[in-house]
């Protein structure tokens, strides 16, 4: 019965998408597709729960989403990775998160959606095992395009599971500044 009441729901679901215009796979489906991709370096603060604020940086690249669009190309997917080093640990972050986006004002927008990842953390000599951690969370930021140039600000928060005592529940702003291409 579950799975009867969630597919009835993917189905209507699907239905008002398309009438909103939404497209399943523009890749695929529109030859006038375009990526419009942005590489953009980042740097910011991360703050574990239970912990002091700790300095994050790594590489954002974000794209049109070819999965799923809007007729006006709103839905931008963000590929990141970053790192974050303590005296305790290491922590290396790979997140997805397809954002919807609204335009502001001349070359200004803001965007929200979920985030999906990993995080590895490595302890540090003293003891402790590697461990990789499923991550979810919420993100939302501004962004800036003007020409080449990309700027951003992205505000989030991160949860993971527990494995062996250890999980890496967060919130996080970082700052960005790339090129559109």
């Amino acid at each position: 019965m579950n799975k009867l009441l969630l597919a009835i729901l993917a189905s209507s679901l699907s239905a008002g998408a398309m009438a909103d215009g939404l497209r399943f796979a523009p890749l695929l489906s529109d030859s006038g597709f375009k990526f419009a991709p942005t590489l953009a370096v980042m740097a910011g603060a991360v703050k574990p729960s239970g912990e002091s604020g700790e300095a994050v940086y790594g590489i954002d690249l974000n794209f049109n989403c070819g999965l799923l669009q809007t007729p006006e190309n709103r839905i931008r997917t963000h590929l990141t990775l970053s790192r974050v080093s303590d005296s305790n640990y290491d922590a290396t972050l790979i997140e997805m998160s397809p954002r919807y986006t609204l335009p502001l004002a001349s070359g200004f927008s803001i965007g929200v959606g979920p985030s999906l990842g990993a995080v590895r953390i490595d302890p540090d000599v003293t003891g402790g095992n590697r461990e990789t951690l499923f991550a979810y969370g919420l993100v939302g930021g501004v962004n800036y395009r003007m020409g080449a140039l990309y700027a951003g600000l992205d505000l989030g928060v991160r949860r993971t599971g527990e494995k062996n005592h250890t999980d890496f529940d967060s919130t996080y702003a970082t700052l960005k500044l790339g090129i559109n291409f």
